[in-house]
């Protein structure tokens, strides 16, 4: 018998032939439930320190900011415009980006031939994991970027498929909005291309549609980087801060495994799938990009959560694999395996990472100490209110004259959000792009409520301080803000025009 050998580079017309249909009902059942659970908790605890302080943001709309680019405020100013302020209202978009790659994790699993079953694993897994239900229920920037990644590579898997280069445009636009949100769609841009050059299609460089893509998306992105140069590239700064968190590189590859908990051999199987199959050869470029990324991140020391973005296009093709496996034997005793390992990822997603508990029980079982992401939602009326008893000590006379700061951009955006309601005035913050929204003037030379500073010693930039209150969000959670003193300090060393450019910092 003659064995006969796959061919190394499909005919393409084998590549466009028709896929099976879109499983709308299942996947949208998935997505439903996805719904309903980041719906039930969206208001539980409260906003994020990142939330609070993209509330600000999108009250002072730029091309840029310090330590972003300007998509998130201007998404956040939008979505509060529409449907105000309120926490469950501020988690609209996120639990929409979330549904978003539930939906793309199966449109990858069909671009790769995955049957009925393989779509739906793949929803289902991608809807357990705490990249769509943490990132469901809280608006950070990683919550629009993962979506962006998901949609960038599914177009790509398409065009590796169907090489219809009308996708390129689309494409160029989809990276062009998403560098708007965050640079990191430039190092996926580098990483795909580096993944052409080693396993090709190389005729991907000659593609005119391509260099247009290229060109949209710079176009897009432009207004931004004539804003950081304009204000002598400060993100720059910031991430040069970043990488220095060498725990980031310690952690990376074992985050990978624990991300998607007893889901991780499916994203597994789907990298592997995309490396080493043989009707996946088309597809290889992708599979390269995932740790090209990974070496990436552990050169630059960038955040351990940035290869999320891959994983509803791992799942997809993780769950093709996945249906193989289960047809070969034993399947009933297999599916069981399987949905339980699913069921394990959402239970343990939902209890760690999302607001399921009581936040009393959340704090108390020490599930704080696992998801410290979570404990940055509790406490910040009581910070505020503490802020307001240091601030009514001062003599009204002398308020006029008198100035609150705040050490970061979370303590500033819970009094600029809360603070109206208790009769404070606007707080300053010389942290990242914060220290933008508002400069005090030297005319306001008078007594300082200085908020967020740790430690037992006043910050050595004040006169005359006095310990005038402890932060106590009441359940000993322990978060950056608990225990955090609050001083009322008779004035500056020097004027705040002098002074300020000392205290701006990035983190």
């Amino acid at each position: 018998m003659v064995s006969v050998q796959a061919p190394q580079n499909p005919d393409p017309a084998t590549l466009s032939a028709r896929l099976p249909a879109f499983a709308w009902r299942p996947v949208t059942a998935v997505a439903a439930l996805t719904a309903a659970y980041l719906l039930a908790t969206s208001a539980r605890y409260g906003y994020h320190r990142d939330e609070l302080y993209f509330l600000e943001a999108g009250r002072h709309l730029a091309w840029g900011y310090d330590d972003q680019p300007p998509l998130t405020p201007l998404l956040m100013r939008g979505e509060t415009a529409l449907f105000g302020t309120a926490v469950a209202a501020v988690r609209i978009v996120p639990l929409l980006c979330s549904l978003g790659m539930v939906y793309l994790a199966a449109a990858c699993a069909r671009e790769l031939r995955g049957t009925r079953a393989a779509q739906v694993i793949a929803a289902a897994a991608t809807a357990a994991t705490p990249m769509a239900l943490f990132l469901g229920h809280i608006f950070v920037t990683a919550t629009v970027d993962f979506l962006v990644w998901s949609v960038i590579l599914w177009l790509v898997l398409r065009w590796l498929r169907t090489r219809q280069d009308r996708l390129w445009p689309v494409i160029g636009a989809v990276a062009g909005l998403g560098l708007l949100n965050n640079n990191l769609v430039a190092g996926l841009a580098a990483i795909l291309v580096i993944g052409a050059l080693i396993s090709g299609p190389r005729e991907l460089f000659a593609n005119r549609w391509v260099w247009s893509a290229a060109a949209i998306a710079v176009l897009l992105w432009l207004p931004y980087l004539i804003w950081q140069g304009q204000h002598g590239w400060p993100e720059a700064k910031m991430m040069g801060h970043i990488s220095g968190q060498s725990d980031e590189r310690a952690n990376l590859l074992p985050f990978q495994l624990e991300a998607a908990t007893g889901a991780t051999p499916i994203w597994i199987a789907g990298l592997w799938r995309l490396l080493r199959g043989a009707q996946t050869r088309p597809y290889r470029m992708l599979a390269w990009a995932y740790p090209l990324l990974l070496a990436l991140l552990a050169i630059t020391g960038g955040k351990r959560y940035y290869p999320d973005g891959f994983l509803p296009l791992l799942f997809g093709a993780g769950s093709v694999a996945v249906v193989d496996w289960l047809r070969r034997g034993r399947e009933r005793v297999r599916a069981a395996w399987l949905w339980a390992s699913v069921a394990l990822t959402a239970v343990t997603t939902a209890l760690l990472v999302t607001p399921a508990l009581p936040v009393r029980t959340f704090v108390a079982w020490g599930f704080i100490n696992i998801n410290k992401e979570n404990g940055e939602t509790i406490g910040w009326p009581s910070l505020v209110a503490t802020t307001a008893g240091a601030y009514a000590t001062i003599p009204p006379q002398q308020r006029p004259r008198a100035v609150i700061l705040a050490e970061n951009y979370g303590d500033a955006g819970a009094l600029a959000h809360f603070g109206p309601g208790a009769g404070l005035p606007f707080a300053y913050a010389p942290h990242d792009g914060y220290q933008r929204f508002g400069v005090p003037t030297d005319a306001q030379d008078g007594p300082v409520v200085a908020v967020g500073f740790r430690g037992d010693q006043a910050p050595d930039f004040l006169t005359g301080c006095v310990q005038a209150g402890v932060v106590d969000n009441g359940l000993k959670a322990d978060n950056q803000e608990q225990g955090v003193p609050i001083w009322v300090c008779s004035g500056p060393h020097q004027p705040w025009s002098r002074l300020w450019p000392t205290l701006v910092h990035y983190s």
